[in-house]
C-alpha cells in the first residue's frame, strides 16, 4: 500500500501543486442535493456522461470528505472493495484520468487539473477552484441557528434543495453525510416554525413543520410542532363559540392533524420497508379517527392497513380491516378505488390473481366514474393518477400471472402515462417493473433491460429498499440470459445483502435469482440458497415468490441431468 503516487497519477508527477490552475477555467460547483451534477459558469460544460461510475463515485467521495481530501487507501476501499491492490491502483488510475478530463474537458494530455490533484498518497479536489452545494447549506444552517432570526432560518431552510446524493442512497460511504444533513435539516425547519409560532403565525409553523415531516416523518419536534399550531389556528368563525366549545374543537383538530400526520408517516414507514412500524401507526390513526365519524378518512386508513398487513402475511386481518371500514356510497372516488386497490393486493398476495385482477379494474371504474355526489375531503389528499396507476399497473401483472400476456401490454403502457402524471418515482418505478417483465416475456432483453435499469434508479431515488433489491434481482436474471454472468452475479448478490435484513418476499426473490446465476458454477450452493428462499417465500405468504422458487428448483433439476 506504499507505491508512489506515480502509479496512478496519470503522467502528473508524484505531487501537485494546489495553485496550479488552468488559466481562465473558473470555478467548478458541485452539486450533491437533489443528485449528483457539476457546472461551471464559465469554461466549457463538464461532461453530461461519465464513461466510468469508479470516477463519478470518486469525485463525490471528495466532494463529501473533511477538507475534500481522502488517502488514496480509502478512495480504493470504496470504490472496489474486492479488487486485489494491484487492480485497484489501475481502477484508480483510470478514474482519476476520467473525472479530469470529465470535469474539464478542454484539459490537454499530462496537463495538471485544475480542480482534482494529487498530493503524495492524498487526493483532493482544489482549495478554492471547487465548490460544493453541502458545505454551503451546512454553513448557513449552523449559522442561522447559533444567531439568525426568521430571515435566515428562512433561507438556509430553502437551501435544503433535496435529499444528498439519491442515487447513491445506501451507499455505506455516504450515510454519515446525509444523516447529518437531514438531522440538521429537520433541526433547522424546526427552528424555524417555532418562531413562526413565537410570533403568532401558526399558520407558517404548521407549514414548515409539514415540510420537515416530509422528509422526517419520525421527527418528534415537528409533529409536536404541527399539532401545536393547529391548535393555536383553530377554525375561524363569525361568533366566538363557548369556551368549552372552542377546547373542543382544538382538541378535535388536534386530533385529525396527528392522524394526518400518521398516514403520511405509515406511507413512508411502509415504502422503508418498516411494515410492523407502520402496521402500528396505522392503527393509531384509525383509532384517532373512529369516534369523530370521519368515514372517508377511516375507509382510507383501512385500506393502507390492510395492504401492510398483506405484506406481513396476515390476510385475515387485511381482509377484517377492508371489511369493517369499507367507503360509503357517496364517498369520494379515490377513497373507493383505494378499498377495491387494497383488496386487490391482499388478494394478489394471497395467489388469488383472479379475484385481485377484478377488484383491481372496480378501482379504475371507480376512478374513471365517480359519484357525483362525491365532495373533496382533507383526509385524501392523493392523486387520481396515482391510484389509476396502480391499479393498471396490477391488472397487467394479474393477467401476466394468468398467462395472458397479450392483455397485460395495454395497462403496463397506461400505467406508465399514469404514473409519470402522478410524480411519484415509486410508482413510476412500478410501471416500469411490469413493462420490463412484459418486455421479457416478448424476447425484447435489450428492452426489458432499459426498462429494468431505469426502475432500479427510480426505486433508489423513492427510498425503496425492498423494490430496490426486487429490481436488481430481475435485472440479475436478466443479464444471465444475456450470457453476461459477472454482472448479473454483482446483481443478484448486491440484491441478496440488500433484502437480507428485511427477509420474508424480497429475500426469497433475491435468493432465488442469485441461487438462478450460481446454478451452473456451483449446483450444491444453489441448491442451498433455493431452500432458503423457499422457506422465505413461506414466510413471507406470497404465492409469486413460491412459485418463483419451484421454477428456479425445476432449472436446477433439468440442468444437473443435462450435465450426467
Amino acid at each position: 500500500m506504499g507505491s508512489p503516487a506515480r502509479v496512478y497519477d496519470s503522467g502528473s508527477g508524484a505531487r501537485e501543486a494546489d495553485g496550479a490552475v488552468g488559466a481562465g477555467t473558473g470555478p467548478l460547483h458541485l452539486y450533491l442535493l437533489g443528485g449528483f451534477r457539476a457546472e461551471r459558469p464559465h469554461g466549457v460544460p463538464p461532461a453530461a456522461r461519465w464513461p466510468r461510475p469508479g470516477a463519478r463515485t470518486l469525485v463525490k467521495l471528495l466532494a463529501l470528505a473533511p477538507g475534500h481530501q481522502l488517502h488514496r487507501e480509502h478512495v480504493m476501499a470504496c470504490c472496489w472493495p474486492h479488487a486485489e491492490l494491484g487492480a485497484a491502483l489501475r481502477n484508480l488510475r483510470v478514474a482519476l484520468h476520467t473525472a479530469r478530463h470529465a470535469l474539464e474537458p478542454e484539459l490537454r494530455p499530462r496537463a495538471v487539473s485544475s480542480y482534482v490533484v494529487t498530493d503524495g498518497t492524498l487526493l483532493r479536489l482544489v482549495p478554492g477552484a471547487v465548490l460544493v452545494d453541502a458545505d454551503r447549506v451546512e454553513s448557513l444552517a449552523e449559522n442561522a441557528l447559533s444567531q439568525g432570526g426568521v430571515p435566515e432560518l428562512a433561507a438556509a431552510f430553502a437551501a435544503f434543495t433535496g435529499e444528498l446524493l439519491p442515487e447513491d442512497r445506501y451507499a455505506a460511504w455516504a450515510d454519515a453525510r446525509r444523516t447529518h444533513l437531514a438531522d440538521l435539516r429537520a433541526t433547522t425547519g424546526c427552528a424555524l416554525a417555532g418562531r413562526h409560532l413565537a410570533d403568532g403565525d401558526p399558520a407558517r409553523a404548521a407549514a414548515v413543520a409539514r415540510r420537515v415531516l416530509e422528509q422526517a416523518p419520525g421527527d418528534e419536534r415537528a409533529r409536536h410542532l404541527l399539532m401545536d399550531a393547529s391548535r393555536h389556528q383553530g377554525p375561524h368563525r363569525k361568533h366566538t363559540p363557548p369556551p368549552d366549545a372552542r377546547e373542543d374543537a382544538g382538541r378535535e383538530d388536534t386530533g385529525l392533524e396527528a392522524a394526518r400526520v400518521r398516514l403520511d408517516w405509515a406511507l413512508t414507514l411502509d415504502r422503508a420497508g418498516r411494515y410492523d412500524e407502520a402496521i402500528d401507526v396505522l392503527r393509531q390513526a384509525l383509532a384517532a379517527y373512529a369516534p369523530r365519524g370521519h368515514g372517508d378518512a377511516r375507509a382510507l386508513a383501512a385500506a393502507r392497513l390492510a395492504e401492510v398487513l398483506a405484506r406481513r402475511h396476515r390476510p385475515a386481518e387485511a381482509h377484517a380491516s377492508l371489511r369493517a371500514h369499507a367507503p360509503g356510497p357517496a364517498a369520494p372516488a379515490e377513497v373507493g378505488a383505494a378499498h377495491h386497490m387494497a383488496r386487490s393486493m391482499v388478494l394478489f398476495y394471497e395467489g388469488a390473481y383472479e379475484a385481485g385482477l377484478a377488484a383491481a379494474r372496480t378501482a379504475e371504474a371507480t376512478l374513471r366514474t365517480p359519484p357525483p355526489s362525491a365532495s373533496a375531503s382533507r383526509a385524501v389528499p392523493s392523486p387520481h393518477s396515482a391510484l389509476l396507476a396502480r391499479a393498471l399497473a396490477q391488472q397487467a401483472v394479474c393477467n401476466g400471472l394468468l398467462g395472458r400476456f397479450d392483455q397485460a401490454t395495454a395497462p403496463a403502457e397506461q400505467a406508465l402515462g399514469a404514473a409519470e402524471a402522478s410524480g411519484d418515482p415509486a410508482l413510476l418505478a412500478n410501471a416500469l417493473s411490469v413493462l420490463r417483465e412484459n418486455a421479457r416475456r416478448a424476447g425484447d432483453l435489450a428492452q426489458a433491460l432499459r426498462h429494468g435499469r431505469r426502475a432500479l434508479t427510480l426505486a433508489e431515488q423513492a427510498g425503496r429498499p425492498t423494490a430496490t433489491a426486487f429490481e436488481r434481482a430481475n435485472l440479475a436474471e436478466l443479464h444471465l440470459s444475456l450470457g453476461e454472468s459477472a454482472e448479473a452475479e454483482r446483481l443478484a448478490r448486491a440484491a441478496a445483502e440488500l433484502a437480507e435484513p428485511f427477509g420474508g418476499t424480497v429475500l426469497a426473490f433475491a435468493l432465488t435469482a442469485l441461487a438462478r446465476v450460481r446454478t451452473a458454477a456451483d449446483p450444491d450452493g444453489a441448491a442451498a440458497l433455493l431452500d432458503r428462499a423457499e422457506h422465505c417465500a413461506r414466510e413471507g405468504g406470497h404465492r409469486q415468490a413460491l412459485d418463483e422458487v419451484r421454477a428456479a428448483r425445476a432449472e436446477w433439476a433439468a440442468h444437473g441431468r443435462s450435465h450426467h
